[in-house]
């Protein structure tokens, strides 16, 4: 029977030398002592996730003989919490220093590299997301996830897949949120949502640590005259970190372990600081302000397509609709999502299951179910199909109809020149940027350039898949700030859209450069 990971971290585990501080930190207690199989927490920056989390999963290889898998945003950020977090902790205990030196020579040299380290009965490794063959290759009896809403979404179904073969199978999903319903919130509304309740000192009420509530506060010019926490009931000052609590849950029913916290009750909460941010009026720092400090969700205002949006772009026709001069796009996944377009209008709009009328005939399909039956149906000039994942099928469709399809990838490009194309062409590939696409495509909605039919009603989920998508500005560490598109559901037919408006956009300049030639 291993050492309790309470006992443990109190005995070996300092943060810069000292000792854990529970007594400031007291919503960190019952968090230590949880070991429910899994735990998600939608947290603010500076909360003291990281910690605990990186300890608990170096405590598992040193008590039993199991493994951990540590995974961030990036291979880049493992270094700086390797020997920063781990190594410093690890050289300022006798007791981890002598375990991990003797798994070291006993191992050799690759049992003390930065992504793996061992302790006294397993090991743990520590892994960035963006490189899955990194991943896939780790046999894991707890992961831990640090920064969900940082990581490549498409990477996070390869996570739990390497508890296949253990018996233990903890999950550690802790994060800043981003957008609501995406990424770690998605999650924790799936949980019992654990709250922490502080008891006011003065009247013993417990409250929810509220921004707007228990914070009030002057301005005098941009800076802050007066400011103080207050208790919701009595209205007297406190310090909610120096306050007794209790952990509530807000949704009892659910069986998976969930907690919030923010930075309010942080000893270490800079409150006028906090108050200039929430005095901010730029979009992304108010969604840092609201993610970083408290730990909330935040949808920047404009930065998704809407019912009304769309609306404003409906003109009187129905589809499906012919046309000279059309072009095609197609989104692979599970199955094919095609939007059909000439320069102004969506055309047709449809779900496909294969590429060739050969696959449909050998899977016992209809013909009309392929994207070949399509092309040779409809007679586009130009088709830009997703290449990723299925780039021998795609090559296919190239094969049958040379000159007409196109692969694209998602590869990025540097800035675009005015009257520049925003893709370039290679042959049979087109090569782009995710975000500055979908702002060519999705501008044209936002701009009503783009004309939908009076019948858009009857394609419900081509429109939920526009809406899925929400355009933010994040900011890292260093304060470069990077524009993504963030996913909050199926988003195919809006990328079909885009490989669509690559494709008109393609057949326009063509026939422009035939213009101007002649």
């Amino acid at each position: 029977m291993g050492k309790e990971y309470w006992d443990w971290v109190k005995d070996y585990w300092t943060v810069r030398g000292n000792p854990l501080d529970f007594i400031d930190h007291k919503y960190l207690v019952q968090k230590y002592k949880d070991q429910s199989q899994i735990k998600v927490t939608q947290k603010s920056g500076q909360a003291g996730e990281t910690e605990l989390n990186l300890s608990e999963a170096c405590w598992l290889p040193d008590q039993f003989k199991e493994n951990s898998l540590y995974l961030m945003p990036t291979s880049g950020n493992v270094n700086d919490i390797v020997q920063e977090r781990v190594d410093e902790p690890i050289n300022n205990s006798r007791y981890l220093s002598s375990v991990t030196g003797r798994a070291g020579k006993i191992m050799g040299k690759q049992a003390d590299k930065t992504g793996l380290k061992r302790f006294n009965k397993g090991f743990i490794y520590f892994r960035g997301s963006n490189k899955p063959t990194q991943i896939t290759s780790v046999p894991a009896d707890a992961i831990y996830v640090d920064e969900l809403d940082r990581m490549e979404p498409r990477y996070v179904p390869y996570f739990t897949k390497r508890l296949g073969h253990s018996k233990r199978k903890w999950e550690r999903w802790f994060s800043t949120p981003t957008v609501p319903n995406f990424g770690i919130n998605e999650r924790f509304l799936k949980t019992d949502q654990l709250n922490w309740y502080v008891k006011c000192y003065h009247c013993g009420v417990h409250q929810i640590m509220d921004f707007w509530e228990n914070i009030e506060f002057t301005m005098k010019g941009e800076d802050v005259d007066k400011s103080r926490i207050f208790c919701k009931k009595c209205k007297k000052d406190f310090l909610p970190y120096k306050c007794d609590g209790k952990w509530i849950p807000h949704n009892k029913d659910a069986s998976i372990r969930g907690y919030f916290i923010n930075q309010l009750y942080s000893p270490h909460f800079d409150l006028n600081a906090a108050i200039i941010e929430s005095q901010t009026t730029a979009e992304y720092k108010v969604m840092q302000f609201y993610n970083q400090t408290l730990g909330l969700p935040y949808e920047p205002k404009g930065s998704k397509i809407t019912e009304e949006i769309l609306s404003a772009c409906i003109r009187d026709y129905i589809i499906p609709l012919t046309a000279e001069d059309i072009a095609m796009g197609v989104d692979v996944g599970k199955n094919l999502h095609v939007i059909t377009r000439d320069k102004n209008r969506i055309l047709d709009i449809q779900e496909l299951k294969y590429f060739t009328i050969a696959e449909s005939n050998e899977k016992a399909g209809r013909q009309e179910d392929s994207i070949e039956y399509w092309i040779r149906a409809k007679n586009p000039k130009k088709v830009i199909v997703d290449a990723l994942p299925e780039t021998r099928a795609v090559q296919s469709l190239i094969n049958m109809f040379p000159g007409r399809i196109y692969m694209c990838y998602y590869s990025g490009m540097n800035e675009v020149k005015e009257g520049e194309a925003w893709y370039k062409v290679d042959g049979y590939k087109v090569n782009t940027d995710r975000t500055m696409s979908l702002d060519e495509s999705l501008g044209e909605i936002y701009k009503q350039r783009i004309q939908l039919p009076r019948n858009l009603s009857d394609y419900s989920v081509f429109k939920s898949h526009f809406k899925n998508l929400v355009r933010i500005i994040k900011e890292n560490d260093k304060g470069d700030k990077k524009v993504e598109y963030q996913r909050l559901g199926d988003d195919h037919y809006a990328h079909a859209n885009n490989y669509a408006k690559m494709a008109a956009d393609m057949l326009t300049r063509i026939v422009e450069s035939e213009i101007f030639t002649i």
